[in-house]
């Protein structure tokens, strides 16, 4: 009998391990053989408050009460949102960087918009800011060189926005794109092509099309300049918004106007993703590079949240996030998520279970398909470091840390330590560091670890400052400044 009993356990133990690798083999060949395509849109500066997509089901403020975005509403009806979506870095290169490569800026040491080394926000400061790199390296491996190597048979295309110098997209693994571009390109456009909004998606369509038409699976970023500083919208629209209500939160027409141009954009691409009879196969990934500037208005276009773009308050990292795409099921998601994720979700959608070293963000694939609430990272918390000045000098150097409900906040002129429970304060308005002081040393060690371990780029200080000739900006006013909300007039 006990023999018997032995030779079930045996039998049954080889079933399960077979089960177990003919589903592993049954989910890879799967992902090899149907080759789902990719298409990753990435807006310049729109915050989390921004859209008529509710970010935060308990946050009616999550949306706008003006900007309306009717074919965002219909991706974010068949999308995971998530509410806690952040953009790796408050700037637009480094979160550039760090999406194509899976790592943070901080770990890049690409921390500061390329070709800024010099001026006020470089010379003159209680602090030096650190040296960063100019450009993205030859020797950092983007998506779609990975996806090249691993998944011979994808083409790759990148049109719009570039902004990381060195070449341009088709030098780091794109089969094709606009070449090197950067903000200059996003300004000064014909009155009926805005931003570049219907050219960059026109161009899109067109390389997406002929890949459907010749049976070439693809990855396809779109990285618009709206809603980028200077403000356009099309004559049309601009008429059609001055019929509006305002809002009691939002009332900028133009920048509602480029708004409403961008969603145009969007609906283009979603109806020839629908007319070229692939939706059920291309997963579709929206998100921001970071949170937006202040309108002429002082409406929080960033929803409730605290801050601006080019700051490490929420209003400066926190964006719109959503997925789409094959076995996912619309809803929202209250996980904490960043643009360094987006890597190796692509590569586990795409079978490819090898991730270059380095690679900081985790796959969100289980989380997405309903079978698990966590993501598996090499940290258990996020890290943002912006060690620079922006914005007249308004925005300090600054790292934030995030583990679980809390983020620290560390600004490096006055070594201010700042702790927020953000499920409980959303607006970063009541600091308890002296309430948890175990939780921010806890903290401030994992911090500390983490910025040696990737030998950090970190401020120091200026022994030649002059607080007479710093204006207005003298250290000791900053202190004060650092804790209070600062509404900036942006012409």
């Amino acid at each position: 009998m006990r023999d018997t009993e032995k030779l079930y356990r045996v039998l049954s133990f080889i079933a399960l391990s077979v089960g177990i690798a003919l589903f592993s083999l049954h989910a890879q060949t799967f992902a090899q053989t149907h080759a789902p395509n990719i298409i990753v849109i990435l807006v310049d500066d729109q915050g989390w408050g921004a859209t008529s997509v509710k970010m935060d089901d308990h946050v009616p403020a999550s949306a706008s009460d003006f900007f309306q975005m009717s074919n965002l509403e219909r991706l974010g009806k068949r999308s995971v949102i998530f509410s806690k979506g952040y953009a790796p870095h408050p700037n637009c290169s480094p979160s550039r960087a760090s999406l194509l490569t899976g790592k943070s800026p901080a770990q890049l040491h690409l921390t500061d918009i390329i070709e800024r080394h010099t001026g006020p926000l470089y010379e003159g400061n209680f602090l030096i800011p650190p040296e960063h790199i100019d450009q993205l390296p030859d020797e950092e491996i983007t998506i779609a060189e990975w996806i090249r190597k691993h998944r011979a048979e994808y083409q790759a295309a990148h049109f719009g926005k570039w902004h990381l110098g060195n070449g341009g997209p088709e030098k780091h693994g794109f089969d094709a794109s606009d070449g090197p571009t950067a903000n200059a390109e996003g300004a000064g456009n014909p009155p009926d092509d805005p931003k570049q909004i219907f050219g960059i998606t026109q161009r899109g369509i067109d390389w997406m099309e002929k890949q459907v038409q010749e049976g070439t699976p693809f990855y396809l970023q779109l990285s618009h300049y709206a809603v980028h500083l200077p403000m356009e919208s099309s004559p049309a629209t601009l008429a059609e918004v001055s019929t509006w209500s305002e809002g009691k939160r939002h009332t900028h027409e133009t920048f509602a106007g480029m708004t409403k141009d961008l969603d145009q954009g969007i609906g283009m691409l979603l109806d020839k993703v629908r007319q070229l009879g692939i939706e059920d196969n291309t997963f579709i990934i929206y998100t921001s590079d970071n949170g937006t500037y202040p309108t002429t208005n002082p409406g929080n276009v960033n929803g409730p949240l605290h801050g601006w773009k080019a700051s490490l308050w929420e209003g400066g990292i926190r964006v719109p996030f959503m997925v789409a795409g094959p076995g996912i099921e619309a809803g929202r998601n209250d996980q904490r998520v960043v643009g360094y994720d987006i890597f190796p979700t692509i590569c586990s959608w795409l079978g490819i279970d090898e991730l270059p070293e380095g690679v900081e963000g985790g796959s969100l694939t289980d989380l997405l398909a309903g079978t698990s609430e966590n993501i598996v990272r090499p940290r258990d918390y996020l890290v943002f470091h912006f060690p620079h000045y922006q914005l007249q000098k308004a925005s300090h150097p600054a790292t934030a840390m995030y583990k679980e409900n809390y983020k620290l906040l560390r600004f490096y002129e006055t070594e201010e330590l700042l702790l927020y429970d953000l499920d409980n304060d959303l607006s970063e308005s009541k600091d308890i560091k002296t309430i948890h002081p175990e939780i921010v040393a806890a903290m401030c060690q994992s911090l500390e670890k983490y910025l040696g371990d990737i030998e950090a780029g970190l401020p120091t200080r200026n022994r030649e400052y002059h607080p007479e000739n710093d204006p207005g900006r003298n250290y000791k006013q900053r202190k004060l400044q650092l804790m209070r909300e600062a509404y900036f007039i942006i012409k």
